[in-house]
C-alpha cells in the first residue's frame, strides 16, 4: 500500500511513517507543502494521503480538490489541529474521507490504514470480477 504524508512538522512526519511500518508498510513518500504533495500525485499514485492544512506555501486544503482528482481511489485524511469552522458545510469537505484532529491518537491512524487496506482489498476482487468467465443461459 502507497502511502504519502504531507506535513510540515518533521515530528508528526516520523510518528506517522514509524507508525506505518509498525504495521508492515514501508512505501511511504513525504511531502512538506501543498506544492511537494501535488508534484508527488502527478508523478505517483498513493492508496493513503495524509494532509495538514496549515504549511508554507500551498494549505492542505489549496491541493486537497487537485490531489482527489488525481488519485480518485487513495483514503485521503485531513490531520491537522486547524480545522476551519465552516470546513464540514464547504464543498472541500466532500474531497476528504476523513478528519483527524491534532494531536492524533495513533490508534486513529491505525484504522485509517486498516480502512484502507480493506478498500483496496475489495477494489481487487471487484477488479478481479471482470476476469471471471461469465456464464451463457
Amino acid at each position: 500500500m502507497r502511502i504519502l504524508i504531507v506535513d510540515d512538522d518533521s515530528k508528526v512526519v516520523g510518528l506517522l511513517s514509524e507508525a506505518a511500518r509498525a504495521k508492515g508498510y514501508d512505501d511511504i513518500d513525504v511531502a512538506e507543502s501543498g506544492e511537494e504533495a501535488f508534484s508527488r500525485v502527478v508523478m505517483d499514485t498513493y492508496d493513503v494521503i495524509t494532509l495538514d492544512i496549515q504549511m508554507p506555501g500551498a494549505s492542505g486544503l489549496e491541493v486537497l480538490a487537485p490531489v482527489r482528482n488525481l488519485c480518485p481511489h487513495a483514503v485521503i485524511a485531513i490531520v491537522s489541529g486547524y480545522i476551519p469552522d465552516d470546513f464540514a458545510t464547504s464543498e472541500l469537505a466532500g474531497c476528504a474521507d476523513v478528519v483527524i484532529e491534532k494531536p492524533i491518537a495513533i490508534e486513529a491512524f491505525y484504522e485509517l490504514l486498516n480502512c484502507a487496506r480493506q478498500i483496496k482489498d475489495a477494489m481487487r476482487v471487484l477488479s478481479d470480477l471482470g476476469d471471471t468467465p461469465t456464464f451463457s443461459r
